[in-house]
């Protein structure tokens, strides 16, 4: 399975790279849109909308990201004072949530796209099938994470 983790931190890496891309692009379009309103006194009509649909991919790519990294809030001072068999019963827990999670995000996700696909966006005309890919397209890559972190926490002897 060193392929899945050689693999993970390369998306890890693109993810990264393309979260930090998006959120400096929104920055840019909403100093824009101030510059716009109140110096030039006319507004751009399409600068909220798009900043929007691109801060919603930087999150889904930064949740992704941090999940990657296994930075995601926790609970480590409850369980570190746990008995070893309620440590298991809340890494069970915490799977289940996960997968069902992910399921949501991955299939009605992609629900959502595929009745969308017909329908755009009222500024800038992109259709909203762009913009809700986020969900599945996140979806899967925490999956990827997770299944690498999976790969990467059984003991040799058991590969």
């Amino acid at each position: 399975m060193h392929w899945l983790r050689a693999l993970d931190r390369v998306v890890a890496r693109w993810e990264r790279g393309a979260a930090v891309a998006l959120l400096a692009l929104t920055v840019i379009i909403v100093v824009l849109q101030v510059f716009f309103r109140y110096v030039l006194e006319s507004s751009l009509s399409w600068s909220e909308e798009a900043a929007r649909y691109l801060f919603i991919w930087a999150a889904l790519l930064g949740f992704s990201s941090s999940v990657e990294a296994r930075r995601l809030f926790s609970f480590e001072m409850l369980v570190a004072r746990m008995s070893r068999n309620g440590k298991r019963v809340c890494a069970v827990l915490n799977g289940i949530a996960a997968v069902a999670f992910l399921w949501v995000l991955v299939v009605d996700g992609s629900g959502l796209v595929a009745r969308t696909f017909s329908q755009s966006s009222p500024a800038i005309g992109m259709p909203m099938a762009i913009a809700y890919a986020a969900l599945p397209v996140g979806g899967i890559l925490v999956a990827l994470h997770f299944l690498a972190a999976l790969a990467a926490s059984v003991p040799e002897s058991a590969k």
